[in-house]
């Protein structure tokens, strides 16, 4: 297994999606694969991406040693989705210990990725 620290958080900046829809978006850009790790329906479905032994395509710079989860959506998120997101984070510090907690927009300046406050949902 890799080394994991970090959790980005992202949205799909799309009313509507799944990991089908979302791999078919990633594959047209030239991506080997869907780029997260799991991705969070409005209904609270979580999905698999990536398995968490490969390495994302989500954060420039940061896919070595991070997990990446979208969110369905823009700007309007669900409980349901919030609640899938905090057992998602839960489960990754149990695997790996103490891990950072970010929003796509902390290493993308002038980005809003995922238009919430990921610290202030999960914790």
């Amino acid at each position: 297994m890799r080394v994991i620290d970090k959790h980005i958080v992202h949205c799909s900046d799309s009313l509507r999606g799944d990991v089908v829809e979302i791999r078919r978006w990633h594959l047209a850009r030239g991506w080997r694969d869907v780029g997260y790790h799991f991705i969070i329906r409005p209904d609270g479905e979580v999905e698999v991406g990536r398995m968490l032994d490969e390495v994302g395509a989500h954060c420039e710079g940061q896919n070595l040693t991070s997990v990446g989860t979208c969110l369905v959506g823009r700007h309007d998120f669900t409980p349901a989705q919030f609640a899938a997101l905090r057992r998602i984070h839960g489960m990754l510090v149990a695997m790996f210990g103490e891990i950072g907690l970010f929003g796509h927009r902390d290493f993308n300046p002038g980005k809003t990725c995922p238009n919430f406050n990921v610290r202030e949902v999960v914790r």
